[in-house]
């Protein structure tokens, strides 16, 4: 009995599928022989009608309203994807992505008393409430954002976290911020994707928007290696400093942030090495670690060097410390391998960056930023990719569960949010970029 109804459901989840393929085929269709407008106008009818001068397609789009809704969520999300999919190999299209996602809206307006129309609108209308739609919105704003977003940001952001932010800008996260943070783009897709262009897309775009990244970061940082060069010099005050083309910082960091961050990443931290010479004195010394729990002993003080929470009551060394113990007790006598050191840093990352979509630990990381900074809590995270770059895809994926959490917050609300953003995206590219590390050595000074 139990394998009839195995075989029953197996059977109406692959005729479900025949029907969507059936409409993604007559999407893919369309977009290759109708103008974006022609097409917007028929899949709005479509959406609007509940059916077609195809037959086929009416009587396919009937089944899938009366279907699951959750199966309807993915079959509408899938079209968008197929019609975007469709219009990449066409740029001119790309204008009209905003008029596609705004036949929803259309939609939703409508009313009747069909009863297939009036469950067609009402799950488009639970869709819009849906974390795949606001996941389309955010790709539509990778792939073709808004001219006003596409400038350079205004880089007003205050980042003294004690200061008054009253004057940063309201801009949802979605509609301006996340654009700016590259190695994030991967992990908006929605996964198992069914738009292998859409894909090569967006990493063609993450590509090519870190490495413009670097290229204005390495510019400032000449620009500001050149001041310094002449402050020793003593030819400031002779004027020759206007003769050095400025190069603004390319970060939403104020400048004392921004020299706080490069300090933090390029300069001398630690028994006079720098985070990197640190990170990779730690790498070599584990060949003499005898056991897994001396790994774990010696990377507690690795991470909690020389971090000062700014509350005397967060103890953060503690709680660090006592987490450690409790992963992978059962191995502490064990020899120490790289699988163990992943695990590790992956089970931290874990506990330091827990899912904001649980009750009991929504807050947890902004929590964490309150006590610690900015400028330590990214110290702690970096220093765990650099002892273990495998670990740098989990380190990404939690930043970006944190930041699609509070995609609708504005910077006023969130700015410790942009500011890790702002600091990942400088540690990135001086560690796994191509930003001239000698000279960022050379522009430090705090006398800028």
């Amino acid at each position: 009995m139990i394998r009839d109804i195995d075989s029953s459901a197996r059977q109406t989840i692959g005729q479900q599928q025949v029907q969507q393929q059936l409409i993604y085929k007559y999407l893919r269709q369309g977009a290759s022989s109708q103008t974006p407008p022609e097409l917007i106008q028929k899949f709005q009818h479509l959406l609007q009608q509940g059916k077609n001068d195809d037959a086929q397609v009416t009587k396919a789009l009937e089944r899938i309203i009366f279907a699951e809704e959750s199966q309807f969520h993915v079959f509408l999300n899938q079209c968008f994807y197929t019609i975007l999919d469709s219009w990449l190999h066409q740029s001119e299209s790309l204008v009209y992505l905003d008029r596609l996602l705004n036949t929803l809206d259309v939609v939703c307006q409508a009313s009747s008393y069909d009863r297939c129309r009036k469950q067609l609108i009402q799950l488009i209308k639970n869709y819009q409430q849906t974390e795949s739609y606001q996941q389309l919105k955010l790709i539509i704003a990778l792939i073709h954002p808004h001219k006003a977003i596409a400038k350079n940001l205004d880089n007003s952001l205050v980042t003294n976290e004690s200061a008054d932010i009253s004057n940063s800008l309201p801009t949802p996260l979605i509609n301006a911020y996340l654009i700016r943070y590259p190695y994030l783009y991967q992990y908006f897709l929605p996964q198992d994707l069914e738009a292998q262009q859409l894909i090569k897309t967006i990493q063609q775009l993450q590509s090519d928007r870190q490495k413009n990244f670097e290229i204005l970061l390495s510019r400032h940082i000449i620009y500001r290696f050149r001041l310094k060069q002449l402050a020793q010099m003593k030819m400031m005050a002779t004027g020759a400093g206007k003769m050095i083309m400025k190069v603004d910082n390319p970060s939403l960091l104020s400048a004392k942030a921004f020299q706080i961050a490069l300090q933090q990443y390029v300069g001398k931290i630690e028994q006079n090495n720098t985070l990197l010479e640190r990170s990779q004195r730690f790498v070599a010394e584990n060949k003499y670690r005898q056991t897994y729990q001396v790994f774990k002993q010696d990377l507690h003080r690795f991470l909690a060097s020389q971090i000062k929470p700014r509350n005397n009551t967060y103890q953060f060394s503690s709680l660090l410390e006592q987490k450690l113990v409790d992963i992978f007790p059962q191995a502490n006598d064990k020899p120490l391998n790289q699988t163990q050191i992943l695990q590790t840093c992956r089970q931290l990352f874990s506990f330091l960056i827990p899912d904001p979509r649980l009750n009991e630990q929504r807050d947890q990381f902004a929590e964490l930023v309150a006590n610690l900074g900015t400028a330590q809590t990214m110290m702690v995270l970096i220093k765990m990719t650099l002892i273990c770059p495998e670990s740098k895809a989990d380190l990404e994926k939690k930043i970006c569960m944190i930041a699609t959490h509070y995609q609708h917050q504005t910077v006023r609300q969130v700015p410790w949010l942009v500011k890790s953003l702002e600091h990942l995206l400088i540690a990135f590219s001086i560690y796994f970029g191509n930003i001239d590390v000698s000279i960022a050595k050379s522009a430090l000074s705090n006398k800028q």
